[in-house]
């Protein structure tokens, strides 16, 4: 998995190329890492102004992380850092190379053959000079500025006309159930249907009663039609409920932005106040441990070492409780990238 706070990728507007650094990589090569970078920059609406290199497909959920590859070639390598440029036509490419490969209209060739000398040189600092991080927006949740305005909440942080298609649903979901329970009895009836004429006709032998023309046929008929009634009425339903869900689905796609936006707004806030509740928690911490060293002195006083004993109370509790804070802030990292996507286009349509 490669984190969209990830910080082995660079950016030169002025050249056109990624500089991406494996030397000290723990997660994939140069290619899959500048893929997943360039598919959390598309996310936040960061790629370069008309870069079409981005992968064609991915999904940077934390469960089926996966990327195709980035529409880009590579410039130049030395060890584990790599020039990429815009792009699948080779560097220093031949006509027909350019005739079968993708090509970007940000490629350009004479930032290339630049980025090219300068790697061959091994002058890194003065290429890293001209780059920026990839993509240049924050890779986690931020907290909300303080004093900014609290969104309302929504039930159970859900749009109230997702709550209604749900609410279908869940109707729906009971009346399957229900219709399927009924379904099942029925065919159990109709499965059982010759064993009930056969007790029909001994009970007929028994008492000396003839049966009626036909009413062994009418029974087994009746009982396989009624059967056949029941699952078609229980396999409408069903039909109708996936219908149901595919709207939802298709509604809550519609609603995407606006809710993602409620969202950041909420986990911002939430954020900004876990901020607080542990600088309370280290502050309230630290006074305990200092309490619990004082504690001991005047308990139990020597003449060396007054006040200096260590205390047990201080542990890891608030480290512990800020590796979760930061596990938070990453895994709500999307909603920021949202943000930022959001926030660039409103930028361009105000421009």
């Amino acid at each position: 998995m490669i984190y969209p706070n990830d910080t082995r990728v660079r950016y030169s507007p002025e050249l056109s190329v990624w500089v991406v650094d494996t030397q000290q990589a723990h997660a994939g090569g140069a290619q899959d890492l500048l893929a997943a970078m360039m598919a959390y920059a598309t996310e936040a609406g960061q790629m370069p102004d008309g870069c079409t290199c981005a992968p064609e497909s991915f999904s940077t959920a934390p469960l089926s992380f996966a990327v195709s590859p980035p529409r880009a070639h590579k410039v130049y390598v030395r060890g584990g850092l790599v020039i990429a440029g815009h792009g699948t036509v080779p560097f220093r490419g031949r006509a027909a190379d350019v005739g079968n490969a993708y090509q970007c209209p940000l490629s350009d060739a004479a930032g290339e053959e630049r980025a090219y000398e300068l790697g061959k040189a091994g002058a890194w600092d003065a290429l890293h000079a001209l780059t920026a991080p990839f993509p240049g927006v924050a890779g986690t949740l931020q907290p909300a500025d303080p004093g900014s305005e609290v969104p309302a909440v929504w039930e159970g942080h859900l749009h109230a006309d997702t709550r209604a298609d749900l609410a279908r649903v869940a109707v729906l979901s009971d009346e399957v159930a229900r219709l399927d329970r009924e379904a099942r009895r029925a065919q159990a009836t109709a499965t059982a249907g010759p064993e009930a004429a056969r007790e029909l006709a001994a009970e007929a032998a028994m008492t000396g009663k003839a049966l009626e023309p036909g009413e062994v046929t009418r029974l087994l008929t009746q009982r396989q039609e009624s059967a056949v009634a029941a699952r078609a009425m229980a396999d409408g339903t069903r039909d109708a409920l996936e219908q149901v869900r595919r709207e939802t689905v298709e509604r809550i796609t519609e609603r995407r932005d606006e809710w993602l936006s409620y969202l950041h707004g909420q986990a911002a806030h939430g954020l900004a106040r876990l901020d607080l509740v542990l600088t309370e928690l280290e502050s309230a911490v630290e006074n305990l441990a200092e309490i619990d060293r004082v504690r001991q002195t005047v308990e139990r006083p020597v003449p060396r070492g007054l006040f200096a004993a260590g205390s047990p109370i201080a542990g890891n509790a608030v480290e512990a409780a800020r590796q979760a804070r930061e596990r938070a802030a990453g895994a709500l990292a999307g909603l920021e990238r949202h943000a930022a996507r959001v926030g660039t286009e409103k930028a361009s349509q105000r421009a």
